[in-house]
């Protein structure tokens, strides 16, 4: 099986495609042997950093003498119909970031879009993420959650957006600068004084830590804030509550004119889009 696995990918490196391979956040354990296989064998590369590539590629003990590796990064969109128009022609090319997947808050989306309108194959050689390892980590609810990348830098736009979310359910993750933690979380209190948090840092790493805490009560934690942070907000909002207030009220005038409660949690349902059992069980609780 394990031959097998190893054979398809070191086959598949003779395709010319556009390789996306996710490096370890931190710890070079993660690495896998199919990512290893990609860097080890193939000879043009795109890489965030040239330098902090070498370096890793140094640290894997492969060498990096015969490699081409050219930079691509969030000013290389000029490149992109090059980078096509070569690989059309039946190169390959390995695109990588400093650390993680290159998809995910990289340059990365650009080029792949590109790739696929031109109708070239795209493969994936998956790592960590610390998008998910932090949800595993965090203890809040999984389901539903959404990533939106980095926060704005200026606080009046946090703001914004935190209070954005405060109509909807699930879990929030976003990146954030250890830099500009403590302001943001003082803007996350006010915007979200109820919302559960989780600050995973330094995720994989030596000192890897995971802060969990109400937004409200954000200054009686003591966060180190070093080193890369993935923050996560969890909201419940009180719309059901609302809801709950209206169903109440139109139960109310319904039932006044002899209907029953069945045929309203039926009509209810359709109105606010909530299960008819749940609708019925609240008219006969209140």
């Amino acid at each position: 099986m394990y031959f097998a696995a190893s054979f398809n990918t070191l086959w598949r490196l003779f395709l010319s495609t556009l390789k996306l391979v996710t490096l370890p956040i931190g710890n070079l354990s993660d690495i896998t042997k199919r990512a290893m296989d990609v860097l080890t064998n193939e000879r043009k590369f795109l890489a965030e950093d040239t330098r902090n590539l070498r370096k890793l590629l140094d640290l894997f003990d492969i060498d990096s003498s015969n490699k081409h590796i050219d930079s691509f990064h969030d000013h290389s969109k000029s490149k992109i119909e090059h980078l096509v128009a070569k690989i059309k022609s039946g190169e390959s090319y390995v695109l990588v970031s400093d650390a993680g997947s290159p998809i995910i808050s990289d340059p990365a989306f650009p080029l792949v879009r590109a790739c696929i309108d031109a109708d070239i194959e795209i493969e994936s050689f998956p790592g960590v993420s610390s998008v998910l390892l932090a949800l595993e980590l965090s203890g809040l609810p999984p389901q539903p959650f959404t990533f939106y990348g980095f926060l704005p830098r200026d606080d009046s736009k946090k703001r914004e957006t935190f209070s954005s979310l405060s109509t909807n359910n699930g879990t929030f993750i976003y990146f954030e600068s250890p830099h500009r933690l403590t302001k943001t979380l003082k803007v996350l209190g006010e915007a979200l004084p109820e919302a559960q948090i989780a600050i995973c840092r330094e995720l994989t790493k030596k000192f890897e830590t995971v802060y969990r805490f109400k937004a409200s009560e954000w200054e009686e934690v003591e966060i180190k804030s070093v080193g890369e942070i993935v923050l996560l907000i969890h909201n419940q909002s009180s719309e059901k509550v609302l809801s709950n207030k209206k169903i109440i009220s139109l139960a109310s005038d319904y039932l006044h004119k002899k209907q029953s409660p069945k045929n309203l949690s039926k009509l209810l349902s359709e109105i606010l889009g909530i299960g008819s059992k749940e609708i019925y069980q609240i008219i006969n609780r209140d």
